[in-house]
């Protein structure tokens, strides 16, 4: 694993306390982990629902063993290594663990033992998830290349000591074959003319002579089968076919090369580029919209009814109206050139790629194609007329499109919605959440595409908790919090959308959106007289992010806030993995004035040291919400509070308890001394800066 990344750990341990133990011992080493305690089989079924790096458990938890746990990882088909800490290293037991599945038997209490066997486990583990990557993209690889090669225009064969050992149809057919088994074991010596095999004998010889040669190109004489000629250019290259090194050659008739070349990217009825190539193109268009942030929209357009049409008026008659349907399209995206990709994607169905086209020209744009074909005819030769129609679908990419087969997939979902409500129009793909029974990342995944959506189509804003004094100070303050409401006016909860936008890169950009519009109100409620600060939430992608801190420079300034009336809050898990990175950022807010704040201290099972806040100035200590929900009935919750409490107030920094529910919180928090609270008991988040703080 690599040091910045949070550890998905699991610990089966009888109490907290005891898996306390053996936290403090890997946040001793600096392993930023992300614990979760197991007491039990119900518990490591549950949490076997979700992706885990490592299991540290004792041998027995009541009737709980270690056997039983590795069991249950291996019928889960996760791979989690196993860590056991025992007392007792007596050999069969030890043999019995390891058989179980276990990696590793340890003595328990012995933190430089942990701590060098996690540290194995992890990079065993990240080496075997990169290994299963590597094999399937290698087979998939080697999938597509046996399509691509089978399907190529271009004559492709490889040669293993002098001998054809494949051959795909267009290099039987270009040397007038017609069976594969005449030239498999065919010597490739005997497709060159006589009169220049000695030198295509001396080109193969410097080839293999020279290991550092990985391509050359000859120009030769070829001979098919009826002993006719033609010239050639070979190339041939380095491979590997089926496990075997060998040659590769690709030969190209000189005569048809250049034309070939283009044809193959063409469809023959109308033109326009043909499927293959339009996947291609989309391929390279999703890798530089990635790169320069651009957005592209992909249209799928099916013409409707076109099945029963032809059959009324017979294959080859329908083919004008094809043709037709190309040119208007080319006509109606003439003026946008290079920005518009057509192709012939199927019988009856057109794809166009838009490079840098927001949802609404492409909404434009669709209208205009829909009205154009509907109003046209096409005379059919002695056979009348037709007149029809088109559903377009139309997908954005988003940054989380991952192939050219997801957008077209999400273009054809919007594209069959026209179609069942009897076509003639179109549809922009809007992205939703789908049932329970859908994975994980597949709901993340969607919720990213709801996330991108939602902000082309203005339906982010923001929400205001107010941040209220313990201690009788007038203040007016709030957090601000991102709301994203679906295409159906449904709210996207909150933790799905921070898992969706770090699972997509979309953090730092949301946090730029808030940023931006929060500073603009925040000057506009200044300059009406109100002193009003606001918490503001960042991610640890924003953190790390070296632009995030220029980039806020200069929306402060913009707006005309003095910077004390911006808290920034950011996580105690990159406080605890990444100080330098954390004390960096903490120093450059206090250079503009801005205030830090803490949050989630003291979370999971960790004991937040004194060390964390002396080595980051922060001026806010955001006390974690799983303390407060159980404060007014958990001793331990009490005493934890306290303590967090003291340790600010020694280093001179002041205290907010999030997530107040219920009124003996207060009471509580108010006698622990400490300084702020918010919670839902206290005010949910609204839409308006309308909370009255004098009146608390």
């Amino acid at each position: 694993m690599m040091n910045d990344d949070i550890i998905r750990l699991l610990v089966i341990e009888e109490s907290a306390n005891d898996a306390e133990v053996i936290l403090s011992s890997l946040r001793k080493a600096r392993y930023p982990i992300r614990p979760r305690h197991i007491e039990d089989e119900e518990d490591l079924e549950q949490a076997l629902g979700e992706q885990w790096d490592l299991l540290i458990t004792v041998p027995r938890v009541v009737d709980f063993t270690a056997e039983a746990a590795c069991e249950m990882i291996n019928s889960a088909h996760q791979d989690i290594p196993v860590i056991v800490l025992s007392n007792s290293l007596e050999g069969k037991a030890v043999a019995a663990l390891l058989g179980a599945g276990a990696r590793q038997v340890l003595p328990a209490g012995n933190d430089a033992c942990l701590q060098t066997a996690v540290g194995k486990e992890l990079r065993d583990l990240q080496a075997r998830r990169q290994y299963r990557f590597l094999e399937q993209l290698y087979k998939e690889s080697q999938r597509q290349n046996k399509l691509l090669l089978e399907s190529s225009r271009d004559a492709i064969a490889y040669v293993h000591e002098g001998m054809h050992v494949y051959i795909n149809p267009t290099y039987l057919k270009m040397f007038g074959y017609k069976d594969i088994d005449e030239m498999e074991g065919l010597p490739i010596m005997d497709l060159v003319s006589i009169n220049e095999q000695a030198k295509f004998k001396e080109f193969m010889r410097d080839f293999m002579k020279d290991d550092n040669r990985d391509e050359s190109m000859i120009e030769l004489i070829g001979l098919r089968s009826d002993n006719k000629r033609f010239p050639l250019r070979m190339e041939l290259g380095r491979a590997v076919y089926e496990g075997e090194s060998c040659i590769q050659v690709i030969i190209r008739d000189r005569s048809q090369d250049e034309k070939a070349k283009e044809l193959s990217r063409r469809d023959p009825l109308t033109g326009l580029y043909n499927r293959t190539y339009f996947i291609t193109l989309l391929e390279k268009s999703l890798s530089k919209s990635i790169e320069s942030n651009s957005r592209n929209i992909v249209f799928y357009i099916a013409l409707d009814n076109f099945s029963s049409a032809r059959q009324q008026v017979g294959v080859g008659i329908s083919d004008p109206v094809v043709q037709g349907i190309a040119a208007l399209l080319q006509n109606c995206c003439k003026t946008l050139g290079d920005s518009a990709i057509i192709a012939r994607f199927g019988d009856s169905v057109f794809t166009l790629l838009l490079i840098d086209k927001d949802t609404h020209y492409s909404s434009e744009l669709a209208a205009t194609i829909c009205k154009t074909i509907e109003s046209t005819v096409t005379e059919l030769k002695d056979n009348g007329s037709i007149v029809t129609t088109c559903s377009i679908g139309i997908a954005p990419v988003f940054a989380s499109t991952t192939s050219p087969q997801d957008v077209l997939t999400d273009a054809h979902a919007a594209c069959s919605i026209v179609a069942k409500r009897g076509g003639n129009g179109f549809e922009v793909y809007k992205a939703v959440v789908k049932s329970q029974d859908d994975n994980e990342a597949s709901k993340l995944n969607n919720i990213a595409k709801i996330i991108e959506t939602a902000r082309d189509e203005n339906r982010f804003s923001l929400l205001f908790q107010p941040i209220v004094s313990l201690k009788g100070e007038n203040q007016e303050i709030y957090e601000v919090f991102l709301k994203i409401i679906d295409s159906e006016g449904q709210r996207i909860p909150s933790g799905d959308i921070f898992r969706a936008a770090e699972q997509n890169n979309l953090t730092t950009s949301l946090d730029k959106w808030v940023l931006e519009k929060a500073l603009v109100l925040l000057a506009k409620r200044r300059q009406e007289g109100f002193e009003t600060t606001f918490f503001i939430k960042i991610s640890d992608q924003s953190v790390r992010d070296e632009t995030m801190l220029i980039y806020l420079r200069k929306l402060i300034k913009a707006a005309g806030v003095v910077g004390e009336a911006l808290v920034v809050e950011i996580s105690d898990a990159i406080a605890l993995s990444q100080v330098k990175i954390a004390r960096i950022f903490v120093e450059s807010l206090k250079k503009m004035g801005c205030g830090s704040a803490l949050e989630h201290f003291g979370t999971g099972l960790s004991n937040s040291s004194a060390t964390t806040l002396k080595h980051i100035p922060v001026d806010y200590v955001k006390i974690d919400r799983s303390f407060i929900k159980a404060l007014t009935n958990s001793q331990e919750s009490q005493a934890k509070v306290q303590e967090i409490v003291t340790l600010a107030q020694e280093l001179g920094k002041k205290t907010i308890a999030e997530a107040v529910e219920e009124p003996n919180s207060l009471a509580v928090l108010w006698q622990c001394g400490a300084d702020y609270a918010q919670g839902h008991y206290i005010q949910e988040p609204i839409e308006d800066l309308t909370f009255k703080f004098s009146d608390e």
